[in-house]
This record gives C-alpha cells, structure tokens and sequence, in this order.
C-alpha cells in the first residue's frame, strides 16, 4: 500500500491559467482499492508573477496503525506566457523504516539533484529536463480550479530528480449527473528499473470536474495501477 500511495503522490498535476489572489487550502481523502488509506493535502499561492506551493500525503484510518506513511513536497517558481517554470523543489518521506529526502534546484541550464541516495545507471539525467515540472507543480497542474478551454488539453513531462514520466489527457465526456471526466494515460518514460518497467508503463487515469463559479473545479482523480485501483476525492 505503500507504494500505491507514493505512486499516486506523484500522478497529480495542474494547469496554469488561473491566478490565485491568496494561499488556496485544498484536501483530498485517499482510498485504495476502496478504502480510505491516506489524505492529501496542499496549499496554492500566485502573487505577482511568482508561485509557492506545499502538500503532503499521510496514510490515516486503520492503514496509519499498520504502516505510518508520510511525504511532503514543496516548491517555488515563476510564471511565464501562463506557463509554470520551477525554481526550486524539495520532498521528504518517511515509510516508518525508512526516512528519504531529495532537492531540485533550477537555473536556466540545469537542473542541480541533491540527494543521499547513490546514483544508479539508469536515472535520468537532470539536465535534460528542463521542459518538465517537478512533482508539486504538477499537483497543481491537475487538481486546480479552470476554464472550459483548458479542460482535458493537458499534456506535460514530470521530472521527480530521477525519473521522467509523460502525463497527457486523451479525451473528455460530459456525464450523466452533469460533471465533466477527463481521461488520460500516465507513461513511465525514463529513470525507471527494468524490473519497475516489467511491473507497467502504462498507467490509465481520469478526472472528474464540477461547474462551478465560471470554473471547473476537480470533484475527484483515479488512476489505474499494478497493484490496484487508487483514487482521490475532494473534501
């Protein structure tokens, strides 16, 4: 379970276009295979052309007396054309064995990884991914309030330090009880395992909008995985 929540921390984005005036407060309960294991929380703030945003994902209910889990991320940019550019990153985990932390830190050339782990052959080269979003900013790339034209549009690059995933909506349909859903897949790209790749690269994912204010606001996320279905549902 675990895993499953560590996956599902990284496969939520955003989408720039919408400003926000202060520091947003948004929560989400986690269930994973139908059980609610985990929650998310973050906090959004744009202010003059500048971004700050931070959240963590902790295991709650009967799953947080078997396996204590918690992640935290932040990071900080800059908005350009609408277009988010990351300046700094950093993440923290502890598996309850197991404590981890990692940080980005970007220029216009490069992109500088600060870790305790030992560099293993097949991670990816940091600077070569200046086009992508680090995993925060992507949180808000998905789960943030907008417009009807960039709904179900998205389609980015995801660098967590060490592996390069492709998030891209496909398609969209309106529903029956009058939400929007948005389906997309989520690709392994590069960093990963052989073994991880063995396990899926492939993994389906979609999106439920409400209307709401002139804007659509995510109501819920599901992804598909290897090890079951996880999904997250707005408070």
């Amino acid at each position: 379970m675990r895993i499953i929540l560590t996956i599902c921390f990284l496969v939520v984005f955003l989408s720039p276009g919408y400003s926000y005036s202060k520091a947003q407060q948004n929560i989400f309960d986690v269930y994973i295979l139908g059980l609610k294991l985990g929650r998310l929380n973050y906090a959004v703030e744009l202010k003059d052309n500048l971004y700050s945003a931070a959240g963590n994902l902790r295991s709650t209910g009967i799953f947080s007396v078997v396996s204590k889990y918690k992640f935290e991320a932040s990071s900080q940019g800059k908005v350009e054309n609408g277009l988010f550019k990351p300046k700094y990153y950093s993440e923290k985990s502890d598996t309850g064995r197991r404590k981890e932390e990692k940080t980005l830190l970007y220029s216009r050339s490069s992109i500088e990884l600060k870790t305790k782990k030992i560099p293993k052959p097949y991670w990816q080269d940091p600077n070569e991914q200046l086009d992508t979003l680090d995993p925060m900013s992507a949180i808000i790339f998905i789960l943030k309030d907008q417009k009807r034209t960039n709904i179900c549009a998205q389609d980015f690059a995801m660098f967590d330090g060490i592996r390069r995933v492709k998030i891209k909506f496909t398609h969209g349909e309106e529903t029956s009880d009058g939400h929007l859903n948005c389906h997309g897949i989520y690709t392994r790209m590069g960093g990963y395992s052989a073994k991880e790749l063995k396990d899926g690269r492939n993994f389906p994912f979609n999106v439920k909008y409400e209307y709401q204010n002139e804007f659509y606001k995510v109501i819920s996320f599901q992804i598909e995985t290897n090890r079951g279905r996880a999904k997250f549902v707005r408070r």
